[in-house]
């Protein structure tokens, strides 16, 4: 097993965050889609179920078309915003990892310099906390995951091994205490 630091799991927990994000706008999109999707087929269906005066099938297919075109430009906005706000959440995770990164060298510089380890010592301290924030992140991420999936329709995964390694952290964690 690897020697965690204050840092790595810092990282890690901005890594969380950022995948909570990421599922919380896939969700908005996967269901702006469903939405989409659903108006275009009752409009379908109301057209050719009714037989309006002045409206041959001709009509009914262009006015099909129309709102298909118009629903299909609705979706791209929606792709559009999508991708920008995983850019945005991709660009925030990378510049709080790059403030965490930084700290961490400017920890290890300083300490070189004064030919201490209070700073490490500090953070060793803190590492129980840090592993309880992490484990605050992963029952985070499992519970996004299982309303995103039940709110996009699909069947939600079973967590069973994610719950184990929850309560196995959770274990660690107590025992370093």
């Amino acid at each position: 097993m690897s020697t965690q630091t204050l840092s790595s799991v810092a990282t890690h927990v901005v890594g969380q965050y950022s995948q909570i994000g990421k599922l919380i706008v896939g969700t908005y999109r996967t269901g702006a889609q469903r939405l989409i999707s659903g108006a275009n087929t009752r409009y379908a269906a109301f057209l050719n179920s009714r037989s309006l005066p002045l409206v041959n099938d001709a009509v009914k297919a262009s006015l099909i078309d129309v709102q298909q075109q118009f629903a299909g430009l609705v979706e791209g906005g929606i792709t559009t915003g999508y991708d920008r706000a995983e850019q945005a959440i991709n660009r925030l995770a990378g510049g709080i990892n790059g403030g965490i990164q930084r700290i961490a060298a400017t920890t290890e510089r300083v300490e070189a310099a004064f030919d201490t380890t209070a700073l490490t010592t500090v953070g060793s301290l803190t590492m129980p906390v840090a592993h309880v924030s992490l484990e605050i992140a992963n029952r985070a991420v499992e519970g996004t995951k299982r309303l995103s999936a039940r709110l996009t329709g699909a069947e939600a995964e079973v967590a069973t091994t994610a719950k184990r390694a929850v309560k196995k952290t959770v274990r660690r964690a107590k025992a370093r205490s």
